[in-house]
């Protein structure tokens, strides 16, 4: 039988030192763990691949040509790129993105945020200028012909709130946005479809709250009345030493303005979430949008004291209820915890910070749904 040239669309789950895969086949079909002591049917996580990361704490993974790129964090002797690929059965290979043509080095020494946009990637970071350091944007485009970073111009208007403070950025719905930390807090918004900026007055507030990153947009529900369904979370501290739980909200947002126009604390998903807590400063949470109305929601680290991954897939349905202001219903699909201790090694806890998808190929092949998101809280 011949060996496949690709992995197939596999969940990507990156942590301080590993990358774990798992196809999105088997992830479908792991099932319910029904009873809630689940501690006494801990098993071991079923990752279909995982690979040791040559540094450690390497995040931004990024796609171009069809190529997985993973970034390094900055050093003396700058940042480095290291390109993932597929060898065959389980086995990936790691290689620094060296080699001509396949990747040009940044052009700063100092990213602090990349992430794809359609085929395009998109780098912020700081630049050296005569009067100091400054916040800079950088595209790599498939379609350019330089081969090249191109530079970005930042409005002058802009600039000035980008280096107050080191901006919390995001993509949705194509669209890069800055969240600068500031009181009350600022948002700008690139469009690389028109190639402007805009400063949203109320971007992802509605009339009596606000809401930050991380937000995912689940494309596969499509528009609710000119706005998208949009998941985010948020940490609330329990009375136990170190102890936290998600809150899981789900957001209409204004395709216009970005404004919060319906608000649904997920309270179904919430409830199904198998730890009854986790460690605040070991822990990490992402979701992904897996198409046809379902989502991934991936917690790894420390739940209860125990090196673990908790894994559920839910689907997503439009509901009509105004009375109590519901727009989604939430059906659990999967919901298991899995042991990450035999992947542990000299005592390294694996913190999950990002998950996507992606197909992994030998050869060219096209990109899957990229979704990338979350780090662990500090």
């Amino acid at each position: 039988m011949m060996e496949s040239a690709e992995t197939g669309a596999c969940l990507w789950m990156v942590t301080d030192q590993k990358i774990f895969g798992i196809r999105i086949e088997k992830l479908e079909k792991l099932g319910k763990n029904e009873v809630r002591d689940w501690k006494s049917h801990l098993e071991p996580a079923p990752f279909d691949f995982h690979l040791e990361l040559p540094e450690p704490s390497m995040s931004y993974p990024f796609i171009f040509h069809s190529k997985l790129f993973l970034l390094d964090g900055p050093t003396d002797s700058g940042t480095k790129i290291y390109q993932i690929s597929y060898v065959g059965g389980d086995t990936l290979g790691i290689s620094e993105a060296a080699v001509p043509g396949a990747i040009p080095p940044l052009p700063t020494g100092d990213p602090f945020y990349m992430a794809n946009i359609q085929d395009d990637v998109y780098l912020v970071g700081y630049r050296k200028t005569p009067v100091g350091m400054e916040t800079g944007l950088w595209v790599l485009s498939s379609r350019s012909r330089s081969g090249k970073w191109d530079s970005l111009s930042i409005p002058p208007t802009v600039l000035p709130d980008l280096g107050r403070s080191c901006p919390l950025c995001f993509v949705l719905n194509d669209k890069l946005f800055f969240h600068c930390w500031s009181a009350p807090p600022i948002y700008y918004a690139y469009d690389p479809r028109t190639l402007t900026w805009g400063k949203p007055e109320r971007a992802f507030s509605s009339s009596d709250r606000q809401f930050h990153g991380p937000l995912v947009l689940v494309s596969s529900l499509g528009d609710v009345d000119n706005c998208r369904v949009v998941l985010t979370w948020d940490l609330r501290r329990l009375p136990c030493e170190d102890g936290v739980k998600y809150d899981i909200h789900a957001l209409l947002v204004d395709n216009e303005d970005d404004c919060v126009r319906g608000h649904q604390f997920l309270d179904e998903l919430c409830k199904a979430i198998q730890p009854s807590y986790f460690d605040s400063t070991s822990i990490g949470m992402n979701a992904v949008d897996l198409g046809n109305s379902k989502v991934c929601i991936i917690m790894g680290g420390l739940a209860e004291g125990i090196p673990s991954f908790s894994i559920l897939v839910v689907e997503l349905g439009l509901v009509q209820e105004d009375k109590q202001q519901r727009f989604l219903s939430v059906r659990v699909l999967v919901n298991q915890v899995y042991d990450t201790m035999p992947y542990l090694e000299d005592d390294r806890l694996e913190v999950l910070y990002n998950s996507f998808i992606f197909s992994l190929s030998k050869g060219i092949h096209t990109p899957k749904i990229a979704c990338l998101q979350g780090k662990s809280p500090s």
